[in-house]
Order: C-alpha cells, then structure tokens, then sequence
C-alpha cells in the first residue's frame, strides 16, 4: 500500500467552521482542475472556535501541492 499524507489548514474565530468548508470547496475544485485525486477529505473541530481543513492525497503528491497550497501542516498517514 502507497503512503499517504494529511495536508491541514487551520481556521479560527466564530466562523471558522463555515470558512473551513469553504475552502474545502476550492481544495475540491483544484483537485479537478489539476487532476489529482484526493483519498479523503473533510473537517476536524480543535475546539469550539478554531477548525481544521484536510485533504489526504498520496504521498507523491505531497510536494507538489505543498508548493502550490500552502498548508499549514502536513503528516504521514497509513
């Protein structure tokens, strides 16, 4: 099995659910106009005010999106 990686995006303040699924949508977006596919994607609650926006990709694309999206974050994932 290929390895993987979870890029992160992190928003905060009382919005941070709604922008974290916004984003979502141009993540998702990109995935079609760049034609890569995204394993999963979706949001992670940190607390009450703050939100995590992730995609796990193959890990041979990791680079590569990196440069091009600037994630906050990034793991390895099995």
């Amino acid at each position: 099995m290929s390895q993987k990686a979870k890029l992160v995006w992190n928003f905060s303040g009382p919005d941070a659910l709604k922008i974290a699924e916004h984003h979502l949508i141009h993540l998702k977006e990109f995935s079609v106009l760049e034609n890569i596919l995204f394993l999963e994607t979706g949001t992670e609650k940190i607390t009450d005010l703050a939100y995590d926006a992730f995609i796990i990709v193959e890990l041979k694309w990791a680079n590569t999106l990196r440069t091009k999206l600037k994630p906050k974050q990034g793991y390895l994932v099995e």
